[in-house]
């Protein structure tokens, strides 16, 4: 097994129904047939590397993190990706306070989607003849407090040498920050991703557009880049955006997204911060 066949899996998969609103889903009829993503990114990291140990200091993430090895027996690899959204979409929630109606479909249809990817992608390592796990949809996942869970993929990703933590912390890739993650445990083996990194926040120029661009003012940079965002206030703000059941599935819709979008880090890593 290649990092390259998986991709090209993904590229494959991301060619269907799955990565398009459906008409009967859409919040305006214009936006039926629209595209979510473009082409994904991948990165790839030993199970046993030690920063997933890290995870499990409090001041990381939690000590109940799940390792690699507890969702597969004999990992030895984790492969994360990230799902850039379109232009369309991106652009499309430049504007205003509330998020739009692109945007909503990012976040939810979008979600659907990702997860769809990564059950597809699974089953063809199975069927290739390895054991894979993607945490998203295991009945093992659960989220340990409200801003923690078992397994997190931004974090997931940035052992993956996809990226480092911005201050809205979302991760800011080759691509930017403004799209979904997922992530496969498998024991395939296949050669690690090297990081081009060593600071969680190296990519993040700490130029504060996110903290003016949030409606919730829930980013502040003077409190440093780990502590700049407070969550409570940003949920807080995204539940209010909530509207009713909409379509055939009832698919109740909410989001924000704007400390990703009109920001250097929105669609790559700023230049200011490139070596």
């Amino acid at each position: 097994m290649t990092l390259e066949k998986l991709m090209e899996e993904a590229k494959k998969f991301l060619s269907g129904p799955e990565n398009f609103v459906a008409a009967e889903d859409a919040l305006r009829p214009e936006l039926a047939g629209m595209r979510i993503y473009e082409e994904p990114i991948f990165g790839v990291a030993a199970a046993d590397d030690p920063l997933f140990a890290e995870l499990r200091r409090p001041e990381v993430v939690h000590p109940g993190e799940m390792l690699p090895c507890d969702w597969v027996p004999g990992a030895k690899s984790v492969v994360s990706f990230f799902l850039p959204f379109t232009e369309r979409l991106i652009s499309s929630n430049a504007d205003g306070a509330q998020p739009s109606e692109e945007w909503l479909h990012g976040r939810i249809e979008g979600q659907l989607a990702m997860s769809a990817l990564g059950e597809h992608l699974k089953k063809f390592l199975e069927d290739e003849g390895f054991a894979a796990a993607f945490p998203t949809t295991d009945a093992r996942f659960k989220m340990l407090e409200p801003y923690a869970s078992n397994w997190s993929e931004r974090h997931v990703a940035y052992i993956c040498g996809l990226g480092t933590f911005g201050l809205s912390k979302g991760l800011i890739t080759e691509r930017g920050m403004a799209g979904r993650f997922g992530s496969i445990v498998t024991d395939a083996e296949l050669a690690p991703t090297p990081r081009k990194y060593s600071d969680p926040f190296e990519y993040c120029t700490k130029c504060g557009a996110c903290q003016f661009r949030c409606p919730a003012k829930a980013i502040d940079k003077s409190r440093g880049p780990a502590l700049a965002k407070d969550q409570k206030l940003c949920d807080a703000w995204v539940t209010s955006t909530r509207r009713p059941p909409h379509g055939p599935h009832e698919r109740v819709r909410f989001g924000c997204g704007k400390c990703q979008v009109r920001v250097p880090c929105s669609r790559r890593i700023p230049n200011a911060a490139k070596k």
